[in-house]
């Protein structure tokens, strides 16, 4: 019976810890870069006191979150082998809706980058996966281009958050458009 009663309150706390995640990842989701503990609580259903009991900073809940959107961004890789176009085309359209989806989460992060270690951290193991995946998808045109290295790094460039984000606010793009523009970028960065 007692062990019943400790699922319940490990269940119940999972719970709580999920409501809170989904809460924050929401107003994140809505434009809300700084939203106070009182908003994310009334967003999760849950006491304010709730938040420091499920996390011991505001750090700690920026990664839980960003594992948590992490986790919505997932997708199967797509074979490598397929023709350029039909590539850049399938790449550019994944990468424009993880960039999109994120921007929010870029912006918060932003915010706290100077004095958080770990979203620092986060950040760049998020930006390390997207360019370890572009050089997956186009490996065979970085390696034939004359500056394979140079390549590499431009394509990282070009398939950023920051780029993309650049794209979207400065030059005022929507969302199709901007994604039309990564697929231009795609063909002069790969010399198509």
């Amino acid at each position: 019976m007692a062990a019943d009663k400790v699922d319940g309150r490990r269940e119940r706390s999972k719970r709580t810890r999920a409501a809170i995640v989904g809460a924050l990842t929401a107003l994140l989701d809505e434009g809300r870069i700084e939203p106070t503990a009182v908003d994310i609580a009334k967003r999760a259903d849950v006491a304010v006191r709730s938040i420091a009991q499920h996390f011991a900073s505001r750090e700690e809940l920026l990664l839980a979150v960003a594992a948590h959107h992490a986790g919505r961004l997932e997708h199967e890789p797509f074979d490598a082998k397929l023709p350029l176009e039909q590539r850049m085309d399938l790449f550019a359209t994944q990468r424009a809706r993880e960039l999109e989806a994120s921007r929010a989460m870029r912006g918060a992060a932003a915010v706290v980058l100077a004095r958080s270690p770990g979203v620092a951290r986060a950040l760049h193991v998020a930006s390390e996966r997207r360019r370890a995946e572009a050089a997956r998808v186009f490996a065979a045109e970085i390696a034939a281009s004359p500056e394979p290295r140079a390549t590499e790094r431009s394509l990282a460039l070009v398939t950023s958050g920051r780029a993309w984000d650049a794209v979207r606010t400065e030059l005022g793009l929507g969302t199709k458009a901007a994604r039309d523009q990564l697929v231009i970028l795609l063909r002069s960065t790969l010399g198509r």
